[in-house]
């Protein structure tokens, strides 16, 4: 093999040198090393801020809770009060008034009968027109159960505004004789959600045990008395506490946490607008995306210099290499990379070899096309030969109708041929009804050695009776002949038309080879057709 210096380079930049620099330029794992550092930190960050979320909340939803227990405690100590047991209404609406200013829990105080009837109502004086109880299906629940009772949120009789009420009997002589409840208003939950001071944006809710707002953030003129989101709802029903992506009722997206109580049932929600959250994340992506730009155009830029020098040796490769694939002499071109270069004398010495080996190769391939299709022993077409043949005239059959037969013939007692005068005068025979077959038949038909003494003949433009005519002439004709070695030997013929509607080329053969079986049966030395 030629050196690099015998086609007269020189010294030049290697491979390797030039790799050096665009592994310089390659800052990309780099940059995915620092974005997916910086992802962990803000997914730590907001996994820790998650979590500080749902303990705010459980906080929330404790002081909520006490608030309740508060509310039912101050109702306990009214529903054993004397005056009750005297059934002084009037002594109990004072008793009531200074109870609910002393301990500054809840709005009012109500006492109604068992029909619903307001009796007593701290907002009112003592006396005044009171309408009947606002939630007469927790009024049931007490009656039905004698057990104290946490209502849902619902519209106030009086107020006719959301309330939440917590609702005790009082019982007289072993039985319920009044409903004592203690009112509840959206402003005595408001506290335990600005003790908080949440960021602004922030949105935080106060739910009952059915999923009605209680106590609301933002907006709670509009929102308080109204179900929370489906989703939300659901979520609380599944787990005590959790965090979810979501939607707020006015339609800000937000990533929200909660907390429900299992003694209560009532929950807290809050939730960050995933804007606030996203933003201190985008003003550090952009200062980030900035720089690591910089530094990906100064790699690219780099990169960009040494791919020049690696693409024009490579480009000049091209030429002699299309040369050497039409099997051309190459002329060896001036590359600047070592290993071009190298590439490019291994390519001239293989031009110089490719053209001496390309003429003797195309004459082997001609050599070994005409053995693939010609019978060794005879001379003629092969059997892959006339598959071929049959082939092409059932194409055209199918495309514009040109009729064509197939002969398919069988030396006569061939086998007793061999036996009496052995298998070199059978090859002789073979080879002599070749001559024959090819004297008798027309130039323009294609005749094979099917295989053993069977023979193949395809007639093309040839209608059934012409078919017949021609297989006649090539029975007589074989059988005036004098065979050496053998003397007299006839020819049995079976003749097909092709039809239109035959499934494949195969089909006029298989009923040519039918009737080849009925002129042997008929005594041999014979024509028929199917």
């Amino acid at each position: 093999m030629k050196t690099v210096q015998a086609y007269g380079f020189t010294s030049r930049w290697r491979i390797g040198t030039v790799l050096l620099w665009l592994v310089l330029a390659c800052l990309l794992p780099g940059i995915l090393g620092v974005a997916i550092l910086f992802a962990r930190e803000y997914l730590n960050g907001r996994a820790q801020l998650e979590r500080d979320m749902i303990a705010t909340a459980r906080a929330m939803v404790q002081a909520v809770d006490s608030q309740l227990f508060k509310a039912r405690t101050v109702g306990q100590v009214l529903s054993t009060s004397g005056v009750l047991a005297r059934h002084d209404l009037a002594g109990f609406h004072r008793r009531a008034r200074e109870v609910v200013a002393v301990t500054k829990v809840g709005m009012n105080v109500v006492l109604s009968d068992k029909s619903g009837q307001q009796l007593v109502n701290t907002l009112r004086e003592f006396g005044e027109p009171l309408p009947r109880h606002g939630n007469p299906e927790i009024l049931r629940r007490v009656l039905a159960t004698g057990q104290s009772v946490i209502s849902e949120v619902y519209i106030g009789g009086v107020l006719h505004k959301p309330v939440v009420s917590i609702d005790l009997p009082v019982i007289l002589d072993g039985k319920v004789a009044y409903v004592l409840s203690i009112g509840l208003v959206p402003d005595d939950f408001n506290a335990i959600l600005a003790a908080q001071h949440f960021p602004p944006g922030w949105v935080s809710a106060i739910f009952d045990n059915t999923g009605t707002i209680a106590a609301r953030t933002h907006a709670p003129d509009e929102f308080v008395g109204q179900k929370g989101t489906f989703e939300y709802i659901q979520r609380i029903g599944e787990a005590l506490e959790g965090s979810m992506k979501t939607v707020t009722r006015e339609g800000i997206p937000t990533l929200s946490v909660w907390s429900r109580s299992s003694v209560t049932g009532w929950s807290v929600g809050i939730g960050i607008p995933r804007e606030i959250l996203e933003r201190d994340l985008m003003h550090t992506m952009t200062w980030l995306s900035l720089g690591l730009a910089t530094l990906l155009v100064i790699g690219l830029g780099l990169a960009w210099m040494a791919g020049r020098k690696i693409a024009a040796s490579v480009r000049a490769l091209t030429a002699p290499a299309v040369a050497l694939g039409k099997g051309q002499l190459v002329p060896v071109p001036e590359v600047s990379i070592q290993e071009s270069a190298e590439l490019a004398a291994a390519i001239g010495q293989a031009g110089e070899l490719l053209e001496a080996r390309t003429a003797a190769l195309l004459a082997a391939n001609r050599e070994l096309a005409q053995l693939a299709q010609v019978d060794a022993l005879t001379g003629l077409q092969n059997r892959k030969s006339a598959n071929e043949r049959l082939r092409q005239e059932f194409l055209r059959l199918q495309r514009s109708s040109h009729p064509y037969a197939v002969l398919f013939m069988d030396i006569d007692y061939f086998k007793e041929i061999n036996d009496t005068y052995g298998h070199e005068t059978g090859d002789q025979v073979l080879r002599h009804m070749a001559t024959v077959l090819t004297a008798s038949l027309r130039q323009t038909d294609f005749v094979a050695r099917y295989g053993g003494e069977e023979f193949l003949a395809i007639l093309s433009e040839t209608n059934a009776e012409g078919a017949l005519t021609i297989a006649e002439i090539v029975r007589s004709s074989v059988a005036q002949q004098a065979f050496p070695g053998a003397r007299q030997v006839t020819l049995s013929i079976g003749v097909a038309m092709a039809l239109g509607e035959d499934k494949d080329e195969e089909s006029a053969v298989r009923r040519a080879d039918t009737a080849l079986y009925r002129a042997k049966e008929d005594g041999r030395n014979a024509v028929r057709s199917c």
